[in-house]
């Protein structure tokens, strides 16, 4: 697929599982490959994960959002309306005194962050463009494409013209949305994934999250779960060390841009290897952290909020017009 093509395709996002959510979430717009609407892009993801993780196979999924946007294009747009944009820069200022940094920064110190700094960045981009390569050639890369406000069009087109420019091109068999990712492991496959799974988790060991988070994976039914501890804030930057004769049915990892680079060194693993992210801190303390979208399924909806006033669900509420919508 020609991947300056990816916006010419606008669907409504719906996922199995999470119709009472959507209920809040209809204004999002996903861009499926040309031809195909989202259920069935979603079942052709579900499958081939399916297929991996029964069959032993190598499957690896990489996620890109807001902080892969912003690593390679070295901005992030402002979002649309007043009142957004001066939340958006009274950001930036708090981060970049956060971080005693104008570059780069994802997540927030004490809970799994990134910087770098910019002299590093040519040479990490190029890196992350190896290893993307791969995963496009062997699983599947899930974009954050959508016409959402918080993360402008225009941003998006730029991460396209990064991907063009290293012969990363998105195909029917390599391109899935973020956020099938969140609705796989949160959704009603959740006991199938894990239960008598031989599990590993990669990401950094936080004293206050790393213990839940086995207990809480051993709960689910997991059969071994090991743990590969990495750096907080240099994950791009990481060497792993690990047993090359340890047999995995599954693979998750937590690491921001560096899943790319954690992904790629466990490239010879025969299992799903995923990009999952915020989905461990979830596992961790799933009374704590704070919900998103395609995290909480029909079944938890009305524990979780059951006067259905998920503190993100203004985001959508806005009115927008688009154009080339199914």
């Amino acid at each position: 697929m020609d991947n300056s093509q990816i916006f010419e395709n606008g669907h409504r996002l719906t996922l199995p599982d999470f119709s009472i959510q959507e209920k809040y979430v209809d204004k999002m717009i996903v861009y499926p490959p040309q031809g195909i609407e989202v259920q069935e892009w979603y079942n052709n993801f579900r499958l081939r994960f399916f297929e991996a993780l029964d069959n032993n196979k190598k499957f690896p999924i990489f996620r890109s959002s807001h902080g892969e946007f912003c690593f390679v294009t070295g901005q992030m747009g402002s979002p649309f309306g007043f009142k957004n944009k001066i939340r958006f820069y009274l950001s930036r200022i708090y981060r970049i005194l956060l971080f005693q940094s104008s570059f780069y920064s994802s997540g927030v110190p004490g809970h799994g962050y990134e910087t770098y700094k910019q002299w590093r960045l040519p040479s990490l981009r190029k890196k992350l463009a190896k290893q993307l390569k791969w995963i496009s050639e062997n699983g599947m890369l899930c974009m954050y494409f959508s016409d959402r406000a918080a993360f402008p069009i225009s941003v998006q087109k730029k991460y396209i013209k990064w991907l063009n420019s290293n012969n990363i091109f998105l195909t029917n068999e390599n391109y899935g949305h973020l956020y099938f990712v969140y609705a796989l492991l949160n959704g009603s496959d959740q006991q199938r994934i894990f239960t008598g799974r031989r599990l590993l988790v990669v990401s950094s060991d936080q004293p206050a999250r790393t213990q839940p988070l086995l207990e809480n994976l051993k709960k689910m039914g997991t059969n071994v779960v090991d743990f590969i501890s990495i750096s907080p804030g240099k994950s791009m930057e990481d060497e792993l060390t690990f047993d090359n004769n340890k047999v995995y049915d599954l693979c998750i990892v937590g690491a921001g841009v560096g899943a790319a680079n954690v992904i790629y060194q466990l490239r010879d693993l025969s299992c799903p290897i995923i990009d999952a992210g915020f989905i461990i801190d979830k596992i961790a303390y799933p009374d704590k952290v704070k919900s998103r979208i395609y995290t909480i399924n029909d079944e938890q909806w009305p524990t979780v909020f059951p006067n259905n006033d998920p503190e993100w669900g203004p985001i959508f509420s806005d009115k927008y017009s688009y154009t080339n919508l199914k």
